[in-house]
């Protein structure tokens, strides 16, 4: 999904809302062997420079932007979740609406 044009993904207001601490990432040893049980895969991908600078000015120093990167994304999914959940309720709602006012209709005649 390109969330350049994507009309209904705002970066801004997500990053301000979000209940990102940047001071719960962690580093070291421990934080590498917990990296290693979740299961985390390396890869190769390309992010517009401005997203990186974005999310390194968050971090703090600038180090663990990655897992910021990481977190935006899960919840991003998360939303998109939702999203969706709701969009099935509401048609759900409108077609028992319609069938409601359609037997309105029947028994009026």
């Amino acid at each position: 999904m390109n969330t350049k044009k994507d009309k209904e993904f705002d970066y801004k207001t997500f990053m301000k809302e979000g209940t990102l601490d940047p001071s719960e990432i962690n580093r070291g040893p421990g934080a590498r062997q917990k990296r290693r049980e979740v299961g985390k895969t390396r890869i190769t991908i390309r992010i517009d420079e401005e997203i990186i600078k974005k999310f390194k000015k968050i971090a703090p120093g600038g180090r663990g932007y990655q897992s910021l990167i990481n977190i935006a994304l899960r919840e991003w999914l998360a939303a998109q979740g939702v999203k969706e959940l709701v969009s099935n309720k509401i048609s759900e709602v409108v077609d028992q609406a319609v069938v409601s006012i359609q037997n309105v209709a029947q028994s009026s005649k």
